[in-house]
């Protein structure tokens, strides 16, 4: 496989490509990258207070779950290395029902936690609005 990035060979990228093609094959997963739409860093763009809430409770909205998927559990080298991986494989086989178990409920409270958050939020700013348009009403009766 060849691959041409800008007219030029990118052997170190087919390289790449070949590795990942591999470990697809082999069923192994590796944690994906999380997009910049809901990475952290997207926090830091807010302009001011509101917009830092909103940003954070969409974030939160991703990431409030926990997952058990299969994962590539690494192995040191030699043969005890392969033992003790397959051992673990073993374990995580026979334990996952105990995980996933666990991760449901876990899941139940975080997701109740971030509807509480959205809320109050969102009590907070009709709360705001009310007390402005009374504000409002009590500055136009004074002029």
């Amino acid at each position: 496989m060849n691959i041409s990035v800008a007219g030029q060979d990118a052997p170190q990228l087919a390289e790449q490509v070949r590795r990942t093609a591999a470990d697809m094959q082999r069923g192994a997963r590796r944690p994906s990258a999380v997009s910049r739409e809901i990475g952290a860093l997207a926090l830091a763009g807010a302009a001011d207070d509101a917009a830092f809430h909103e940003n954070f409770l969409r974030l939160l909205r991703y990431r409030d779950a926990v997952d058990t998927f299969d994962f590539d559990i690494p192995r040191r080298p030699g043969p005890a290395g392969w033992w003790l991986r397959q051992m673990k494989r073993c374990l995580w086989k026979l334990l996952r029902y105990q995980h996933d178990r666990i991760v449901f409920r876990q899941n139940l409270i975080n997701g109740l936690f971030t509807q509480a958050l959205e809320s109050e939020l969102l009590l907070r700013r009709r709360e705001t609005a009310e007390l402005r348009a009374r504000l409002a009403a009590l500055e136009k009766q004074i002029k």
